[in-house]
């Protein structure tokens, strides 16, 4: 307001992830973790022009943020994966939602959207060299204990997840650990895992088919354009760091 830019200045206030406050008697963040705790985080915008004191209950994505951010922009990125049908497809294929209808007109998004996030590690390279924090190899730091615990079983300590969730029910698959699988209307507080469950098993195959769907629809997106620069010449000379016969950074 002071720089008199505020009526053509549009803010999103969210977060990378939440951060246990003593749920479940623990306290920061864990990468192994999908709880709704650290992956329901607040979202709250103010649009120039926009409908006031709006409530959306339908799930969104952090990157329907930058995807609204654009048209807000003026840029058109509307794709979301579907480029074959629409023929939109100028600046790439992307899989987010525009929130413009909600922020601009007050209208409710979809109730029946299904958002995903991923997680954890599948290997013990992928939390070199002390935890994904990059603890120091001091027991008396204070991430020490979680960073050993993530460094665990070959570095599955904190094994690699993703989420599939809508309103109702909510599947955390981790093919090296424990899966869960929550009735959300029932069980707000995720408490009874239902996973492996035989009363539940429609939905648990519902749902990994859905991930499944997801996970082949969203893989290996192939670029939209050509480098102008073309193809490098060949032969072509070696970098320094693929000449020097180092295997990689110590």
């Amino acid at each position: 307001e002071d720089s008199e830019v505020a009526n053509r200045t549009a803010i999103f206030f969210s977060s990378d992830h939440g951060d246990f406050g003593g749920d479940y008697h623990l306290v920061e963040k864990w990468p192994g973790a999908a709880d709704d705790v650290l992956t329901r985080v607040p979202l709250y915008a103010r649009v120039p022009g926009g409908a006031r004191g709006v409530v959306s209950r339908a799930p969104v994505s952090l990157f329907d943020i930058p995807h609204t951010m654009c048209l807000l922009a003026g840029i058109n990125v509307t794709t979301s994966g579907d480029f074959q049908r629409s023929g939109e497809s100028r600046y790439g294929v992307n899989f987010a939602k525009s929130l413009v209808p909600v922020l601009m007109d007050g209208k409710e998004g979809d109730l029946s959207r299904y958002v995903y996030s991923e997680g954890g590690f599948g290997h013990a390279a992928e939390v070199f060299p002390m935890g994904s924090d990059h603890v120091p190899d001091d027991p008396k730091n204070m991430y020490y204990p979680r960073a050993m615990e993530e460094m665990a079983e070959g570095g599955n300590g904190s094994p690699k997840w993703i989420m599939r969730r809508n309103l109702t029910h909510k599947l955390v698959y981790r093919p090296g650990g424990q899966s869960e699988l929550y009735e959300l209307e029932h069980d707000p507080k995720e408490l009874n895992n239902i996973f492996d469950s035989p009363e539940h098993a429609v939905l648990q195959s519902s749902m990994i088919q859905g991930l499944l769907e997801w996970l082949v629809r969203t893989s290996d997106v192939t670029p939209m354009h050509q480098d102008p620069r073309g193809v490098p010449p060949y032969p072509h000379e070696a970098s320094s760091c693929a000449a020097s016969g180092v295997d990689g950074p110590h």
